[in-house]
């Protein structure tokens, strides 16, 4: 069943017209935790785990922005 109620949101990305690497996406999410003061800790190069919740990292095309790419962690 597909649950539409997982928590999600984007990371702040300002390149967004360059596809983001597994570093630029790690470093984002970084300094996004830091700058809001939550824990995290790389699981893998496509999972975070942020104040003990597991996140997928999705890198790639934004829908609705009109070409730039973002990264968007998505509850497991």
């Amino acid at each position: 069943m597909l649950n539409i109620f997982k928590k999600a949101f984007w990371v702040p990305y300002d390149e967004s017209d360059i596809f983001p690497t597994i570093v630029n996406a790690h470093q984002a999410i970084s300094k996004y935790c830091e700058e809001n003061g939550y824990s995290y800790s790389f699981s893998s190069d496509d999972e975070v785990v942020i104040n003990d919740k597991l996140y997928e990292i999705y890198r790639g095309y934004e829908n609705g922005s009109r070409g730039n790419y973002g990264i968007k962690c998505t509850e497991k």
